[in-house]
């Protein structure tokens, strides 16, 4: 039995109710994947600004003492 058959016969099982919760969540999954393929490609300020070389380098601790 497919995915599909299967959805479809728990969901006729359900009452309205909870048809329309099912629905709701169904479109929740729609717009989040929407929003997920919507992201800001990467290298989109490509040579706009220079990461230095010391970057990654640990912090002097005297710069930022602990309170």
């Amino acid at each position: 039995m497919s995915v599909e058959t299967r959805l479809l016969e728990a969901f006729r099982a359900l009452s309205p109710e909870k048809q329309i919760e099912v629905l709701d969540f169904a479109e929740f999954l729609k717009r989040r994947k929407a929003e997920v393929q919507t992201n800001r490609p990467s290298g989109l300020c490509k040579g706009q600004f220079t990461v230095p070389d010391d970057f990654d380098d640990p912090l002097d601790p005297s710069e930022f003492p602990i309170p």
